[in-house]
């Protein structure tokens, strides 16, 4: 199924999105984690366009959205609710992967009466780390995330071709198929003024997380009161251990997770087996089940 493909511009900053199912159907937006392009949801979107309209937006920074290097939580509440405004899109079920899932928590709980049910996909953020909870270490950890995050240079080292570029999700992504790994590599890639191969979104998106404390993410979590579904994959911590310079086993410890989930008013939680973090990727068709089943139970 080929999407459409459209794009506006919000407060002067241009936002593409995916389109597909029936123009009067059920409004669904799904939105794509960091360092990812609307493309690599699509499989979900596809499955679920036969009663849905599915708006798969790029996020600032990403796919074919613009890069204005302001990435705070709140330019991409913004541009949601904006873009949504835009496409006359009435109280929706917003479905988010990882960076999307904490969008859509916090913009559920600030706008209410636009969110019909969320769906949070590895969007809980990542386990507690040893000491995290530290107040002067929290402090000298910013510091740090502060000067590595602000001093990332907007140009990306070029890709030599896009096999390597498929080489490169597949090692992220070990459950990845490669024949998907290969169509994905097209779409999150695009040539730069210079012509050079570069992936599709901008290095500088992590400031985001500069914005963004566990503490206060959790008051937004406790207002969120739609019908939610969260879905964890059940080897997410190899992804969590990797993106982390400690010594440290990327996983919750025990009662961790669910005590996450128990801040949700309305919440149902799904572990997913033989998924890491990117579970669209690992497990589609069970994810896909599950979305599907708790909308048809929901709504």
């Amino acid at each position: 199924m080929t999407p459409r493909r459209q794009r506006t511009e919000i407060s002067g900053v241009g936002l593409s999105w995916l389109e597909l199912g029936p123009v009067d159907g059920e409004p669904l937006v799904m939105l794509h984690g960091m360092r990812d392009v609307a493309w690599s949801l699509l499989p979900v979107a596809e499955a679920l366009s036969g009663r849905f309209r599915v708006v798969l937006p790029e996020l600032r920074g990403h796919g074919d959205s613009a890069r204005p290097g302001a990435y705070t939580i709140d330019h991409f509440l913004y541009d949601l609710h904006r873009l949504t405004g835009h496409l006359d899109i009435g109280p929706a079920v917003l479905f988010g992967h990882s960076l999307g899932g904490q969008i859509v928590a916090r913009y559920g709980a600030a706008f209410p009466d636009r969110v019909r049910a969320a769906v949070l996909v590895e969007g809980l953020g990542p386990p507690a780390r040893p000491g995290e909870d530290d107040p002067a270490r929290q402090i000298r950890d910013h510091g740090q995330r502060l000067l590595t995050v602000l001093d990332t240079p907007a140009r990306q080292r070029p890709l030599p071709g896009l096999e390597f570029a498929a080489e490169r999700l597949l090692a992220n992504n070990p459950r990845l198929d490669p024949a998907r790994a290969r169509e994905l590599a097209e779409r999150a890639t695009r040539r730069s003024a210079a012509g050079e191969l570069e992936w599709a979104f901008d290095p500088r998106v992590p400031s985001v997380f500069l914005s963004v404390r566990r503490d206060d993410t959790e008051r937004y979590w406790r207002e969120l009161r739609c019908p939610t579904l969260i879905v964890s994959g059940d080897l997410a911590a190899e992804y969590w251990r990797a993106q982390m310079p400690i010594e440290w086993d990327g996983a919750f410890a025990p009662g961790e997770l669910e005590a996450r989930v128990a801040r949700f008013p309305d919440a149902e939680h799904v572990a997913i087996a033989d998924a890491g973090h990117m579970v669209h990727f690992d497990q589609c068709e069970t994810l896909t089940r599950a979305v599907a089943d708790f909308l048809e139970r929901r709504l």
